[in-house]
């Protein structure tokens, strides 16, 4: 009957089912391309097309610079099976790719050149609009970090290259760019971590010190290297650079640089394959054919011509006459190891801003077990110089005594320098030669009974008042006993309350309190602990100058309890 009545029907009638089957088949189409994000295949209603009529706006791609133009050829695959798989590639630094993350300023993909960033872009942490995790994918290259060795430069590295530990912490030219920058040189740091930290002295200053010059990326560390003139260390020195980066330097600067892998092992760069959380359901679907187009056979074969390795770490390119070798690869450390890491390069970086508080009561005269008969009093000056002259310039660091009326009647404590930078002019000298002086007449201060509590609420109140916001502002005592003041003064419970009364949370300050001998170490704790401080013991040099190096890393805005 109805193909009866359809054959029947008047022209207007025919037109009107024509236009209803017409707008039935335009609804199934949009339907289709609603609901399967865009299709796939080449059966899709727009494949091969120009993405006319295609529902999602084009996936925005951030990738790594030296990956992004070969990424915008291989998703040009994926494209031409299907037009609504349609992608923007632009090549954007890592770094700032994951800091506009935080802002929640996200693209759809992003392409790090290393895993290691996605330690920022975690759910819930602090001043983040983060959401939900980043996630990678999978990887789409490797490339190991390997050491750039300046050929014709005096401090080009020689020996045997053992490991980024051994290189960066303890001897051997090295310049590295700033790792919250630059990801070979943030990996070869991260190496230099592994089973350490930073508690002496040496590899303190090291740390220090390439902090303090450190490059802003591999380019201009690569500048350096083609003319020292350019480098802010006026020297062409070793530095960590991605595998790859270097053979395409080595194409158009050849015999500057040759590649050095570690012994031990090394980091690789793995640009990960990292989608939004957050994707709608087509751009979710184009985002997996882009994955599978970067991952196909023709991709692989185009990153390794690109001087990359796969994914196991095979192929590489020929640097000079050195051959891509084979290596151990490092195992990552724990995210938050990693972040943990990098906050000690921040702290080092930044200048100190120190009053030392010197115990000279009558008992630092005894005799500190195990330094072949010195007595406290000594162990204490000979450490004490010794961090002085190490300590940056930029430190400001000053002193003062204490026993019982130092400073007059009823007054313990007396001051042995200002605070004031390290290298500023002091008489003949520099502020560094004045503290290192007036340390060298250490045991003509001995004497007296031990006015620790009054000393250190009256420390506390100064760092206080003059907090200086550029610095880390920190109070550090070195004392053998317990509080002993024969005119009174504060008792533990009192020093405590004015500590919690006095804190400040827009002027930080910490106390580091380290105990010699008979020291109250418990009481000691206590202090540090109501500052957000540390408490140490030590009794001879090389304790001491390891826990100076610990109070510098101690340097976080302190919380009151």
């Amino acid at each position: 009957m109805g193909r009866h009545q359809a054959e029947n029907s008047s022209p207007s009638q025919k037109a009107i089912i024509a236009a209803l089957v017409t707008g039935a088949i335009v609804v199934a189409g949009g339907a289709y391309a609603i609901g399967k994000g865009t299709g796939s295949g080449e059966e899709g209603p727009f494949a091969g097309g120009s993405g006319e009529g295609c529902s999602a706006a084009p996936l925005r791609v951030e990738a790594s610079p030296e990956i992004a133009d070969l990424v915008k050829t291989q998703l040009a695959t994926a494209t031409k099976e299907n037009g609504c798989h349609r992608y923007e590639v632009t090549g954007t630094r890592s770094s700032s790719v994951a800091s506009r993350i935080r802002q929640g300023k996200a693209p759809d993909v992003w392409i790090a050149d290393s895993t290691v960033w996605l330690d920022q872009t975690t759910a819930g942490s602090a001043g983040s609009a983060v959401k939900a995790d980043w996630v990678s994918s999978g990887s789409l290259a490797h490339s190991p970090v390997v050491l750039a060795n300046p050929l014709q430069s005096p401090d080009k590295f020689s020996g045997e290259f053992t490991s980024w530990n051994e290189l960066i912490n303890k001897s051997g030219a090295i310049h590295l760019a700033n790792p919250h920058l630059d990801s070979a040189s943030r990996l070869a740091f991260l190496a230099s971590r592994e089973g350490t930290r930073t508690k002496d002295v040496a590899s303190g200053q090291r740390i220090i010190l390439l902090s303090r010059f450190a490059a802003t990326s591999t380019a201009d560390l690569l500048l350096g290297a083609s003319d020292p003139a350019k480098s802010n260390t006026t020297r062409s020195e070793p530095f960590p650079i991605s595998e790859q980066a270097l053979a395409n330097y080595a194409k158009t600067s050849p015999g500057v640089l040759s590649p050095m892998l570690p012994k031990d092992g090394t980091h690789s760069l793995d640009y990960p394959w990292v989608p939004a959380p957050d994707l709608s359901a087509a751009h979710k679907d184009a985002a997996n054919a882009g994955f599978r187009a970067l991952t196909s056979p023709a991709a692989v074969e185009a990153f390794t011509k690109a001087g990359f390795r796969d994914g196991e770490n095979t192929g590489g390119p020929t640097i000079g006459d050195v051959e891509a070798a084979s290596f151990t690869a490092l195992k990552p450390k724990p995210a938050a190891e990693r972040l943990e890491s990098l906050r000690e390069w921040d702290v080092l970086k930044a200048d100190a801003r120190m009053l030392a508080i010197l115990d000279v009561s009558g008992s630092m005269t005894n005799i500190a077990p195990d330094t072949g008969g010195k007595t406290r009093a000594k162990v204490a000056e000979e450490s004490m110089i010794t961090a002085v002259q190490r300590l940056p310039d930029g430190s400001q660091v000053g002193g003062w005594i204490f026993s019982t009326d130092k400073g007059g009647k009823g007054k313990d404590h007396a001051p042995l320098t200002p605070i004031a930078r390290l290298d500023e002019p002091s008489g003949a000298g520099t502020h560094r030669d004045s503290i290192v002086a007036a340390l060298k007449k250490f045991q003509t201060y001995l004497g007296g009974d031990t006015g620790l509590y009054d000393t250190t609420a009256d420390a506390y109140a100064e760092m206080t008042r003059t907090y200086d916001p550029e610095y880390f502002n920190s109070v550090v005592i070195i004392t053998d006993g317990k509080n002993d003041d024969p005119g009174g003064g504060l008792n533990l419970e009192q020093l405590l309350a004015q500590l919690k009364k006095g804190h400040d949370p827009t002027k930080p300050v910490r106390i580091v309190t380290i105990g010699m001998g008979e020291a109250d170490t418990k009481a000691l704790s206590q202090i540090s602990q109501a500052t957000g401080g540390s408490s140490y013991t030590a009794n001879t040099s090389d304790d001491l100058l390891t826990v100076f190096v610990q109070a510098l890393l101690a340097r976080e805005p302190a919380q009151a309890p």
